[in-house]
Order: C-alpha cells, then sequence, then structure tokens
C-alpha cells in the first residue's frame, strides 16, 4: 500500500492538493504552448579574449552569423544551432579563419520589461585555418552566450549579442619537425547586432 495513506489526513489532503496543481499547471502550459521558431542574424566585431596567448598575435576584427531557434514545451527554454565566420589579421603576417558552429540551450531570464533576456550554454566545433602555415582542422569548442532584445512588430525583433568561444586545441600532439612548438587554447568573444526574424506568430 502507498505511504500516502499513513499520512495524518490534514498532511494527506496538502500533499494531493499540490500534486493536483502541480498536474493542472503542466497541462495549461502544454495547451498554451505552441511552437515559435526563429531565423537570426548577426554582425559585429569580433576579438581573441584579452590576455590570452592568442590576443598577443590576433587582433580585433569583424564577423557574422546565422542562427536557428526554436522554443521547449516549457516556454522558458530554447534550443539554438548556428554558425559564425571570422577573419583575424594581426600586426604581422599571421592570420586566422575561424567558423565555429555550435548548439546551445537557451533560458529566459524571468525579468518584466519590454526587453528580452536569454542566457545560453552550449558546445560544438570551431575549423581553425592560419597562414602563412596554412594549417587548419575541427577543434571542440565550448559556448556561453547573452542576448538582449526586443519586438519591433510582429515579424522581427532587434537587439545586441556576446559570445563566448573555448577552443580546446591542447590535446593536439605538436608537429613532428618542431616538438618545442607549444599549443594553447583559443578564447574569443563576439558582439554584434542582431536581428530575429518569427517565423510563427
Amino acid at each position: 500500500m502507498p505511504r500516502l495513506f499513513f499520512m495524518p489526513k490534514t498532511l494527506r489532503h496538502i500533499c494531493l492538493l499540490v500534486l493536483t496543481t502541480g498536474a493542472l499547471s503542466a497541462q495549461v502550459e502544454s495547451e498554451q504552448w505552441r511552437f515559435k521558431p526563429q531565423l537570426g542574424l548577426w554582425f559585429g566585431p569580433v576579438t581573441p579574449v584579452p590576455n590570452t596567448r592568442i590576443a598577443d598575435v590576433l587582433t580585433t576584427s569583424l564577423g557574422g552569423g546565422l542562427f536557428f531557434r526554436g522554443n521547449l514545451p516549457t516556454n522558458t527554454l530554447r534550443t539554438e544551432i548556428g554558425f559564425s565566420y571570422s577573419y583575424y589579421t594581426s600586426r604581422t603576417v599571421a592570420r586566422l579563419h575561424s567558423i565555429p558552429v555550435y548548439g546551445a540551450l537557451v533560458y529566459t531570464l524571468p525579468i518584466n520589461l519590454p526587453l528580452s533576456f536569454y542566457v545560453k550554454v552550449g558546445g560544438g566545433g570551431n575549423f581553425l585555418r592560419n597562414y602563412p602555415e596554412g594549417s587548419k582542422n575541427w577543434l571542440p569548442a565550448g559556448y556561453l552566450g547573452f542576448e538582449t532584445s526586443f519586438p519591433a512588430g510582429r515579424l522581427i525583433n532587434i537587439g545586441v549579442r556576446a559570445d563566448y568561444f573555448f577552443v580546446y586545441e591542447q590535446y593536439l600532439s605538436p608537429p613532428p619537425n618542431n616538438p618545442n612548438y607549444e599549443i594553447h587554447n583559443a578564447h574569443f568573444l563576439n558582439f554584434g547586432l542582431m536581428v530575429n526574424f518569427n517565423l510563427s506568430r
């Protein structure tokens, strides 16, 4: 026999009320929920994180990207997939192409304002190709993001976003002809103006 029936009568009623209320709340949220996909793009400055080894070589540049987002049945969580492209220059001949591809879970902060605020966490891979060496490789990457936007009509949201990518390189072996070659993880920051298109209203 379930342990619930050995509880005092008042406590048993409270437990049943909590369970019933939770079930009804979940049912209402499920009935109100519908899929709301968004397609977005951003453009802005990209930079190595200051005081990291890659920042000693590369300088701030420009980048841009695309992303697709859809909400989950909770209405506070979304999923996002995206990619971007950045081309870094330096004070020397060094150049770097960077193409991160990621997937993330997006949480909507419960702030009652016309602006919407999102925090994001995820991971993926980052394609790097450097010059003049010409080496290229796909590397695992972690992702953190923050975004704020406001509606500019029924179909468009305008905002800003910041993305941080941690590119894990230290598992690689140094070149056989240069065993003293140092390998360091890369850290990148993206800041961009953003436009989201609501694909369903």
